[in-house]
Protein backbone atom coordinates (compact mmCIF):
# COMPACT_ATOMS: atom_id res chain seq x y z
CA UNK A 1 0.00 0.00 0.00
CA UNK A 2 2.91 2.37 0.62
CA UNK A 3 3.78 2.30 -3.10
CA UNK A 4 0.26 3.54 -3.85
CA UNK A 5 0.67 6.26 -1.21
CA UNK A 6 4.06 7.25 -2.69
CA UNK A 7 2.59 7.46 -6.18
CA UNK A 8 -0.35 9.53 -4.96
CA UNK A 9 2.03 11.89 -3.16
CA UNK A 10 4.21 12.23 -6.27
CA UNK A 11 1.12 12.98 -8.38
CA UNK A 12 0.02 15.64 -5.90
CA UNK A 13 3.48 17.21 -5.98
CA UNK A 14 3.45 17.18 -9.78
CA UNK A 15 0.00 18.78 -9.87
CA UNK A 16 1.14 21.47 -7.41
CA UNK A 17 4.26 22.23 -9.49
CA UNK A 18 2.21 22.46 -12.68
CA UNK A 19 -0.27 24.83 -11.05
CA UNK A 20 2.61 27.02 -9.85
CA UNK A 21 4.12 27.11 -13.34
CA UNK A 22 0.75 27.97 -14.89
CA UNK A 23 0.25 30.77 -12.35
CA UNK A 24 3.67 32.21 -13.24
CA UNK A 25 2.74 32.10 -16.94
CA UNK A 26 -0.60 33.81 -16.20
CA UNK A 27 1.15 36.48 -14.14
CA UNK A 28 3.67 37.04 -16.95
CA UNK A 29 0.82 37.48 -19.45
CA UNK A 30 -0.99 39.93 -17.14
CA UNK A 31 2.23 41.89 -16.58
CA UNK A 32 2.91 42.04 -20.32
CA UNK A 33 6.11 39.99 -20.16
CA UNK A 34 4.51 37.35 -22.40
CA UNK A 35 2.07 37.64 -25.24
CA UNK A 36 -1.14 35.66 -25.08
CA UNK A 37 -0.08 33.29 -27.86
CA UNK A 38 3.37 32.76 -26.37
CA UNK A 39 1.86 32.22 -22.92
CA UNK A 40 -0.65 29.72 -24.29
CA UNK A 41 2.12 27.81 -26.06
CA UNK A 42 4.19 27.79 -22.89
CA UNK A 43 1.21 26.58 -20.84
CA UNK A 44 0.50 23.79 -23.34
CA UNK A 45 4.15 22.71 -23.14
CA UNK A 46 4.01 22.62 -19.33
CA UNK A 47 0.82 20.56 -19.42
CA UNK A 48 2.22 18.17 -22.04
CA UNK A 49 5.41 17.64 -20.02
CA UNK A 50 3.42 17.01 -16.85
CA UNK A 51 1.22 14.52 -18.71
CA UNK A 52 4.33 12.62 -19.81
CA UNK A 53 5.57 12.56 -16.20
CA UNK A 54 2.18 11.38 -14.96
CA UNK A 55 2.11 8.55 -17.50
CA UNK A 56 5.66 7.53 -16.55
CA UNK A 57 4.70 7.49 -12.84
CA UNK A 58 1.59 5.44 -13.58
CA UNK A 59 3.56 2.93 -15.66
CA UNK A 60 6.20 2.59 -12.94
CA UNK A 61 3.52 2.02 -10.32
CA UNK A 62 1.84 -0.62 -12.49
CA UNK A 63 5.14 -2.42 -13.09
CA UNK A 64 5.82 -2.46 -9.35
CA UNK A 65 2.34 -3.80 -8.65
CA UNK A 66 2.78 -6.56 -11.22
CA UNK A 67 6.14 -7.56 -9.71
CA UNK A 68 4.56 -7.71 -6.26
CA UNK A 69 1.77 -9.91 -7.61
CA UNK A 70 4.24 -12.29 -9.22
CA UNK A 71 6.21 -12.49 -5.97
CA UNK A 72 3.02 -13.36 -4.09
CA UNK A 73 2.24 -16.22 -6.50
CA UNK A 74 5.82 -17.46 -6.36
CA UNK A 75 5.73 -17.51 -2.55
CA UNK A 76 2.42 -19.42 -2.57
CA UNK A 77 3.89 -21.93 -5.03
CA UNK A 78 6.96 -22.38 -2.81
CA UNK A 79 4.72 -23.07 0.20
CA UNK A 80 2.71 -25.67 -1.74
CA UNK A 81 5.91 -27.37 -2.94
CA UNK A 82 7.33 -27.37 0.60
CA UNK A 83 4.16 -28.98 1.96
CA UNK A 84 4.22 -31.57 -0.83
CA UNK A 85 7.85 -32.44 0.00
CA UNK A 86 7.00 -32.86 3.69
CA UNK A 87 3.98 -35.05 2.90
CA UNK A 88 6.03 -37.14 0.46
CA UNK A 89 8.74 -37.54 3.11
CA UNK A 90 6.19 -38.69 5.69
CA UNK A 91 4.67 -41.17 3.24
CA UNK A 92 8.09 -42.56 2.33
CA UNK A 93 8.98 -42.86 6.02
CA UNK A 94 5.72 -44.73 6.68
CA UNK A 95 6.23 -47.02 3.69
CA UNK A 96 9.79 -47.88 4.73
CA UNK A 97 8.69 -48.48 8.34
CA UNK A 98 6.02 -50.91 7.21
Amino acid sequence: MSNHDDTALELQKLQFEVMQQLEVIADDIKAGRLGADEGAAKAKAVIAASEQQRVAMFNAAMATRQRQGRRGWLFALMVVVAIAVVVAGLLLARISAA
